[in-house]
């Protein structure tokens, strides 16, 4: 259903400050040099994030100071304060507050950390609690969540995280080794080191990412399956896991569990509007679009007038069927992005307005549509559908001979515009559409039946009136039908009218003494007799009651056209 959200990649700006292009400079794809053996990796710890700035910034001092004490310069460098504060303040950034996920790693890169700290810290009744993750700069996404750190001093709670920081470095070197051998295609090596990484670390989720991607290289999907879903157990934000699960459970056709793993991906980083984006659209694939509205609520709350989300978020809720959410953001979208009121924009909010059952509304945007692209023969076609279902039924037919026009093999304008001149009882040109949509190939079985529903109407109008006329103009529609497409229905009705017009001209020939009457009546029941057997396929005892009748009347016909007609 989700067919036509055909999403295109949204671009998303990036600051273009000192501090990333410096960054830029410094980042390459080759696959990893090991760093000096002088000094070890050089970890950086930047403010952590807290509702309190001071706070946050005692936090990272404490973690480098913590850490510093607890390792060897050969083994680890922790990158000075002083570092981190003179190339944000060098390229424009605040020394006191939290940087963004794509900032931080390019702080990193600039200062030649391989590797840095990202984490919040909140005070507690009891004292101080730090929540981190040990990244790896090349790859953001790659991380290791660290246990929480809790105590009365923020110095101890800092030791806690100093410690899980050296436990959760053991798995680097295998790590390295496993994500060169992947780049190499070496992916039977890169198994054999990641294994090594997490016998020395069992929770090592960096490194088994590793392993997740090499089982994935040798198409081995069950391996895959048990490595990730390990690593979301202690992990639920651990976007290459999480990527590489959804990826396998769409292999494997788990619909179910694929789409627990996307929305689990969306919650992991609801800031990354690049990863929303994909999910969306895997929602959509998936059938399921509706799960798609709270991400795209969330992300125009915190990106508001963005023409592209505005876009995305268009598609998603027509497709979820959310027409007052779409109504909404389609207003606002063509506000923002004028370009964006195209037809196809005017008949999607004409339908949405529609489907919440304001016609009324629904007409006003076809007809502005309409005035807008008076070629189009779909807005006319719609501006004719919304007019017919707002009742303004002579405008409708207006609009409607406008589609036709615009495209005389628009099928689909025909039958609207047989139905409103059927309505409107203008059976001449009812007629003379179904006609035309023939000439012009539309189908002739749906053709036959707006033809026998004309007629239909019309014998129901007769035999409440009882006028030859009426019954007359039943036949006309009926005739009509049977000869687009032959049925029993037409037939029996066309006998059942005729006899009507036999019955009554056979007794008004005689009161007026009339030839023409007379003569009516007896073509009505040569008609009636001709069509009567085959309704009677379909209405085998209303057919032989009349069928049985008309000898009765024949003796008293054949004497008027004798008596009358001379």
């Amino acid at each position: 259903m989700f067919t036509d959200l055909e999403v295109k990649p949204l671009q998303v700006s990036l600051r273009h400050s000192g501090l990333i292009l410096a960054a830029v400079a410094t980042m390459g794809s080759a696959p990893l040099v090991a760093q000096s053996t002088k000094t070890g990796d050089r970890v950086m710890i930047p403010t952590l994030q807290s509702s309190d700035k001071d706070l946050g910034v005692q936090a990272a001092e404490a973690i480098r100071s913590q850490l510093s004490k607890q390792t060897n310069i050969r083994d680890l460098v922790v990158v000075p304060k002083a570092d981190i504060n003179n190339s944000l303040q060098s390229s424009g950034y605040s020394t006191t507050e939290a940087l963004a996920p794509g900032d931080a790693k390019a702080l990193a890169t600039l200062v030649r950390a391989p590797q840095y700290l990202e984490g919040a810290v909140t005070r507690t009744p009891t004292g101080y609690k730090i929540d981190s993750r040990l990244i790896i700069s090349r790859d953001m996404n790659k991380g290791q969540v660290l246990p929480p750190a809790q105590a009365s001093k923020l110095d101890d709670a800092a030791g806690q995280v100093a410690k899980s920081i050296r436990d959760a470095r053991r798995q680097l070197g295998a790590e390295e080794e496993c994500h060169n051998d992947v780049a190499q295609g070496k992916y039977q090596e890169a198994v054999a080191a990641a294994r090594k990484g997490l016998a020395g670390y069992p929770n090592a989720n960096i490194v088994a990412a590793c392993l997740a991607e090499a089982y994935n290289a040798l198409k081995m999907p069950d391996s895959v399956i048990a490595v990730a879903e390990r690593i979301r157990a202690n992990d639920t934000r651990n976007i290459p896991a999480l990527k590489m699960l959804a990826e396998t459970y769409g292999t494997k056709n788990d619909t179910t569990k694929r789409l627990q793993v996307l929305s689990l991906l969306a919650a992991a980083d609801p800031t990354n509007i690049r990863l929303i984006q994909d999910v969306v659209a895997d929602m959509a694939r998936l059938g399921h679009p509706e799960l798609a509205v709270p991400l795209m609520r969330d992300l125009l709350q915190n990106n508001p007038g963005d023409p592209q989300l505005l876009n995305l978020a268009w598609l998603v809720y027509l497709n979820a069927k959310d027409y007052g959410g779409a109504i909404n953001v389609g207003t606002e979208m063509v506000r923002v992005d004028t370009a964006q009121a195209t037809a196809d924009y005017y008949s999607r909010l004409a339908a949405a307005y529609l489907a919440i059952n304001q016609p009324q509304k629904a007409s006003e945007v076809a007809a502005l549509a309409a005035r807008k692209y008076p070629g189009d023969a779909s807005i006319q076609l719609f501006n004719a559908q919304a007019l017919y279902k707002a009742g303004q039924l002579q405008q409708a037919e207006d609009a409607a001979k406008k589609a036709v026009a615009a495209n005389p093999k628009n099928a689909q304008g025909y039958f609207l515009l047989a139905t409103i001149q059927g309505a409107l009882n203008k059976g001449d040109d009812l007629a003379n559409t179904l006609q035309t949509a023939r000439t012009n190939g539309a189908d002739p079985g749906s053709l036959s039946q707006l033809a026998l529903k004309a007629g239909s109407d019309a014998y129901k109008a007769a035999t409440a009136s009882k006028e030859i006329a009426d019954y007359q103009k039943a036949i006309k529609f009926l005739q009509l039908s049977d000869q687009l497409q032959s049925s029993a229905d037409a037939k029996f009705l066309i006998g059942a009218s005729a006899f009507s017009v036999g019955q009554t001209a056979t007794i008004s020939a005689n009161e007026k003494r009339s030839c023409d009457l007379a003569r009516t009546a007896r073509d009505a029941f040569n008609l009636a007799s001709m069509n009567l057997p085959a309704g009677g396929q379909k209405y085998p005892n209303e057919a032989a009651q009349l069928m049985t009748a008309i000898p009765q009347f024949t003796p008293a016909v054949d004497n008027e056209v004798k008596r009358f007609c001379k």
